[in-house]
């Protein structure tokens, strides 16, 4: 079923990962490699550079550069293209070129109070910023806490949404995510779930409950399902893709166009029959059982984050 199937998937922690170990993008032991995705007749990865919680904001932000310089590196080695704009969107999906990447960000407190850094950000090529991880920071609350946004996140969801950046709510606080949504509603612009799964199948503050998924996929946003075991199931010891199925179908069940893939590979532990990117096909046939079209497998695996991205990341810069 991977002949023909395409893959455009929100989130992995692959490029922050070739940096600390020192490895190759091509071929490497990572849960994703080159070489791994060469079973998907095209392929598109959002790219986040992680800040590992034993950094400050500042070291944070010396250990990004430094990633995003090798991982630029490792893309130009092989060929693999970095679309920043609509424009390079649309050429990359009619060639016959097979890898490419948007680049982002997971955990924007490496903004450590500067919005200057907004800018730079998109000007060092980075689309999409994940902008909360975990406990409060200078950004506000994440999902293990009660906090809201505070003033200089407001401030820097703002920044991003002027400059081109797309805001994403995974791993927001119940009320950060409200409030992310309340300034893109505003704005006129759409947030994103890069890996977030549905709070009803499983009730986890990771998770994001109908309602939020319902009022993500009004704004014109998209969510991608997450690998994370936790995230999937109460018994994550025993996670499966059938796991994965269930995240998938009740998102499909409150919006068709609404759910892709946000794998988190090279982020998290995958349940042991998705263990790398080369297995992530095996999903397909499990649609197709449940009745779905092929054009609505499709739609998952690639169209549906397609559609998004080309309505949301900026026109015209080459």
């Amino acid at each position: 079923m991977s002949k023909g199937l395409r893959l455009f998937d929100m989130h992995c922690d692959t490029a922050i990962q070739l940096y600390r170990i020192g490895t190759d993008f091509y071929d490497n032991d990572l849960q994703i490699s080159l070489k791994k995705a060469d079973v998907f007749e095209k392929y598109i990865q959002l790219a986040a550079f992680f800040t590992y919680p034993e950094h400050s904001d500042e070291e944070g932000w010396e250990v990004f550069l430094a990633a995003l310089d090798n991982f630029k590196k490792q893309c130009a080695k092989y060929g693999v293209q970095i679309i920043k704009t609509t424009e390079e969107l649309a050429e990359f999906d009619k060639s016959e070129e097979k890898f490419a990447v948007i680049l982002a960000v997971e955990d924007s407190r490496i903004l450590s109070g500067k919005l200057e850094r907004v800018a730079e950000l998109y000007d060092l090529g980075i689309r999409v910023a994940t902008l909360l991880w975990g406990g409060s920071t200078c950004i506000g609350g994440s999902h293990d806490t009660d906090d809201g946004l505070t003033e200089f996140g407001k401030a820097a969801v703002r920044e991003m949404v002027a400059v081109g950046i797309i805001p994403d709510i995974s791993h927001a606080s119940f009320k950060s995510t409200d409030e992310i949504m309340d300034i893109c509603e505003e704005m006129g612009v759409s947030p994103v779930a890069t890996h977030m799964n549905s709070y009803t199948e499983r009730a986890h503050t990771r998770n994001l409950t109908n309602e939020r998924y319902i009022r993500l996929t009004k704004l014109g946003g998209v969510a991608g399902i997450s690998l994370c075991p936790p995230h999937l199931t109460d018994a994550h010891d025993k996670s499966s893709s059938n796991d994965v199925l269930r995240h998938i179908l009740q998102y499909r069940s409150l919006h068709r166009d609404g759910v892709g893939f946000g794998c988190d590979y090279d982020g998290t532990m995958p349940p042991g029959d998705l263990s790398d990117i080369s297995k992530l096909p095996k999903i397909a046939p499990m649609l197709k059982t449940n009745e779905l079209t092929d054009e609505e497998i499709s739609r998952i695996y690639y169209g549906n984050v397609f559609n998004f991205m080309t309505n949301n990341l900026p026109h015209g810069e080459k």
